[in-house]
């Protein structure tokens, strides 16, 4: 294990000295696998007819090569280090017209079955012959598939009465051809000096014999994306994303409820991630964090009053309580949508507020995408062309004193938009189109004229809690999200109330003297609008470059984040919120014998 004094030194610079993680896609891979889709392409649409069928009349190919770094360490040792390269492609094929095809329509019998469609991965080798015949076989099934859903959709037609507005809407936008060209990215680092980093971070952990489980992970992605489309656009780019993962769980020494924490940190490249001496300061606070939450007292009573959240806290809580609805989603036109069971109802996209005042009237929201740095600072949710790859992100004003005026759109219109705004967006963690594009941000700055500095609305949640009939206000630092660990002994029932609740991981009953205690086990109902209208934030502003839920997150928000960079306060203040103790639940037992 490293020296700390000599590892809290170390920069990613020195890191990330070294030979590229992988070798750029060369000229001739660029060539042979654009020449493949476009050729697959143009036979595609010339010959892809048959004898009762409807005919398709577009055709989408994107095909992503990513190669990849991930190295898991725990308690000192890795787990987990390997380089991995796949290279994929995913078609979108529509049947009949614009007007009326085969998408925005669900029967829910396909929801738990599987396809038989074939396997999307494409040679590793710069084969012409093999490129073409996955694609075929790809285009081939979606033809008889596409088909056999326009023919359920219209059968349905015939026996629903739909109303004017859906009946008139369409079912997919034009888009004008575009040509776009960028080079790939050859990103470096020194994979033996990261491991060690990794294992020197990982091993603080032990140090501290209360917490079960823990992990430091680093992962470095570089993908280059083409995409291809019967309209005439030609798009190649990269996309890079850097992320390092900091977890730990435990358990309370009353009552054996599970406890975690966690900490994330995104960038688009190595070096503008935390250096290792940055990073052992947070597995430090982490740490002394976890063990205090192990012997705080539970909360026990009900609460509706002001709540404070503060830095991380305060990001999340905007990121996925309002940024992350403000989504225009198409909604199945027979009401049909099976996953509907597992979405939030409570946390719903804004799409039916428009026009109307959502947030107070001394604040503005808008959407800045195509802004790639921004004092000095690189943004992440920068993007130059959605990922349906033919519309650039629109500069909007998502909201203007206070009023919604405009929500995030794909290229299938919905009742209250139906023009696309180039904010198409591939979910964090996949190949870029090779997951569901949802409608989603990239670089939100929030503003707010009448902001007030941190001690004036300290003063204001005491002033408030008090008036309340409370002799404490609530303070929130971390909101606990991501995916439970199974360790902790989080369940279903877990993620349930995840999508229902904010769950804080850190929460302090706050006195009037100014002295703080730790609490555990509270749960925050999710704010209503006349919350989000009473909001107070702070004059401090921070650039903070996170992963954001997209298509209005709900229960499986944790699995489908986009990288995107908030520009906004460092505190929010909701003046009333309710607040409840967790229900009590059978908790695991405490180990019998204590950790080796």
């Amino acid at each position: 294990m490293m020296n700390n004094k000599i590892i809290s030194c170390i920069t990613f610079a020195a890191l990330l000295a070294a030979t590229p993680v992988y070798a750029q896609v060369s000229d001739k891979t660029i060539a042979v696998i654009e020449r493949a889709m476009n050729d697959e392409l143009t036979r595609a649409k010339r010959d892809l007819h048959l004898q009762g069928l409807i005919d398709p009349f577009f055709i989408a190919y994107t095909v992503a090569d990513q190669t990849k770094l991930d190295i898991v360490a725990s308690n000192g040792s890795l787990t987990r280090s390997d380089e991995h390269h796949e290279r994929r492609e995913t078609v979108r094929l529509l049947v009949n017209n614009y007007q009326l095809n085969d998408e925005n329509f669900s029967d829910n019998t396909g929801f738990f079955s599987f396809s038989s469609a074939p396997d999307n991965t494409l040679p590793l080798d710069d084969d012409y012959s093999g490129i073409r015949r996955v694609l075929w076989l790809s285009t081939d099934d979606l033809f008889k598939a596409a088909n056999e859903s326009f023919t359920k959709k219209k059968a349905a037609f015939e026996h629903k009465q739909l109303s004017a507005d859906l009946k008139d809407l369409p079912d997919f936008s034009k888009a004008p051809a575009i040509q776009i060209s960028e080079p790939p990215v050859a990103l470096k680092y020194n994979r033996t000096a990261l491991e060690d980093m990794i294992k020197d971070l990982s091993g603080v952990f032990s140090d501290h014999p209360e917490i079960h489980t823990s992990s430091v992970s680093l992962s470095i992605s570089n993908s280059y994306q083409w995409i291809t489309n019967t309209e005439g656009t030609r798009v190649r780019k990269p996309v890079t994303l850097c992320e390092i993962r900091i977890q730990a769980t435990t358990q309370a020494e009353a009552d054996g409820q599970p406890l975690a924490l966690s900490r994330v940190f995104v960038a688009k490249t190595p070096d503008k991630l935390p250096n290792a001496g940055e990073l052992r300061a947070k597995v430090d606070e982490l740490s002394d964090q976890l063990t205090a939450l192990r012997n705080a007292p539970l909360f026990d009573k009900e609460y509706t009053g002001p709540v404070l959240f503060e830095d991380d806290a305060a990001a999340d809580f905007l990121a996925e309580n309002l940024i992350s609805r403000l989504a225009a989603q198409r909604e199945d036109v027979l009401g049909n949508d099976v996953s509907g069971i597992f979405s939030s109802g409570k946390r719903s996209p804004l799409k039916e507020k428009l026009n109307t005042r959502i947030l107070p009237t001394s604040v503005s929201l808008h959407d800045l995408s195509l802004t790639k740095s921004m004092n000095g600072a690189d943004l992440l949710g920068y993007y130059p062309y959605d990922d349906e790859g033919v519309v650039p992100p629109m500069d909007l004003t998502m909201v203007d004193k206070g009023i919604l005026k405009t929500l995030y759109m794909t290229r299938t219109p919905t009742k209250e938009l139906r023009d696309p705004n180039g904010h198409a967006r591939s979910l964090a963690g996949g190949l870029p189109g090779l997951t569901e594009n949802v409608p989603a941000p990239g670089v939100i700055e929030y503003k707010d004229a009448k902001a007030e500095k941190l001690a004036a609305m300290k003063k204001e949640l005491s002033t408030r809690a008090k008036d309340d009939g409370y002799d404490f206000g609530l303070v929130v630092r971390s909101i606990q999200g991501g995916v439970p660990s199974e360790d902790a002994g989080f369940s279903l029932q877990d993620m349930l109330a995840n999508g229902k609740m904010i769950i804080p991981a850190l929460m302090y009953k706050v006195y009037k003297d100014g002295h703080e205690e730790l609490v555990r086990g509270g749960e925050i109902g999710l704010p209503s609008i006349r919350d989000l209208r009473e909001m107070i934030s702070s004059k401090e502003t921070v650039t903070r470059n996170m992963l954001i839920s997209g298509g209005s997150g709900g229960l499986f928000s944790f699995s489908s984040k986009v990288p995107a960079t908030l520009i906004g306060p460092v505190d929010i203040l909701a003046p009333e919120l309710e607040v409840q103790k967790k229900k009590g639940e059978a908790y695991p037992t405490l180990p019998v014998v204590s950790r080796p």
